[in-house]
């Protein structure tokens, strides 16, 4: 049996707003510091709160590897959501989602008829969108890990079909 090959997300780094939460944070903690009164005032206290999560965010999305897919010879699990079963999947697509008013490339896989699958929440609410259930994202991965992706597939599942144009 082969290892699982695991594909990872590639975000492009924004250190903008980095720099900008760091100093907001330095601000923040540099006049608590000289005015001690300001800890027991609410809004300190929520705007502390509300940088630091964006600081523990950031740090999460840039300095540790979230994968996009986990594909093994017996199934691919997509983010965070229950692993799928080739012999489940009828087929793939490639698609474009609308998403913020950008077109975003997907590839889309198609369950078969009747598929017994444990859906998780985001899953339950995407199924009928641009975006559907099983969409494995292809903006936020390298180039080399997008053919990678797309040899596997077509690997498992045959060939991928094109986006059809809509008028």
């Amino acid at each position: 049996m082969k290892d699982k090959e695991v594909i990872y997300y590639k975000f492009k780094k924004n250190y903008v707003w980095l720099v900008l939460n760091l100093l907001v944070l330095y601000f923040l903690i540099n006049c608590a510091v000289k005015h001690p009164m300001l800890w027991h005032w609410d809004q300190m206290q929520i705007m502390l709160g509300l940088f630091s999560t964006t600081l523990l965010m950031w740090s999460w999305k840039y300095l540790c590897k979230i994968p996009v897919a986990v594909i093994s010879e017996e199934s691919i699990k997509i983010d965070h959501c229950h692993p799928l079963a080739w012999k489940d999947i009828a087929g793939a697509q490639y698609r474009t989602a609308h998403c913020c008013f950008k077109k975003l490339p997907i590839i889309v896989l198609y369950p078969r008829a009747k598929l017994q699958y444990k859906y998780n929440f985001l899953q339950k609410m995407i199924i009928d969108s641009d975006f559907t259930a099983f969409s494995i994202p292809l903006y936020d991965i390298s180039k080399e890990d997008h053919e990678k992706v797309a040899k596997l597939l077509t690997q498992y599942l045959g060939k991928i079909e094109k986006e059809e144009k809509q008028q």
